[in-house]
């Protein structure tokens, strides 16, 4: 995939207009709300090491249900045109389950695969991050958007 990932955190009101959107509406969404100071998270290209090294398969096979998966890709799929990129969402609701199954996570037992030192600790480091945006997003309320683009 090698395409760049981003987390945005969003509360209900900005959710329910987003869900109406079509792609290219949601990227111009995301892209004004980062600007006018909604918290994020950039996990660049490393979304796709990240799902492996936590669930064994690609990101494009995400495993609906399962918290590990659902914390790297998100849990409800926006219906959105391929070329458009791929966009998911977290409600707020979901994130105490995913932040649990994160908190098992044993860092020194996590292999994104066949991959070098430096990227094993790069993906080590996305984690903790996204974990800690996690935790923020429950303790503000918020939703969490994922987008691929």
């Amino acid at each position: 995939m090698g395409m760049l990932g981003q987390y945005v955190m969003v509360d209900e009101d900005t959710l329910d207009r987003m869900m109406e959107m079509d792609g290219s509406e949601l990227m111009d969404t995301l892209e004004k709300l980062i600007e006018g100071g909604s918290e994020y998270y950039d996990i660049d290209k490393l979304w796709e090491e990240l799902h492996v090294a936590l669930t064994g398969v690609s990101a494009s096979e995400p495993i609906e249900g399962d918290p590990l998966s659902e914390a790297v890709v998100g849990v409800h799929v926006f219906e959105v045109e391929e070329e458009d990129g791929f966009f998911a969402c977290t409600e707020q609701d979901e994130l105490e389950d995913i932040i649990a199954a994160m908190q098992q996570v044993n860092l020194e037992k996590l292999e994104p695969g066949n991959v070098t030192e430096q990227l094993n600790e790069a993906v080590k480091s996305e984690f903790a991050g996204l974990l800690d945006f996690y935790g923020k997003a429950l303790a503000a309320g918020k939703h969490v958007i994922f987008s691929v683009v």
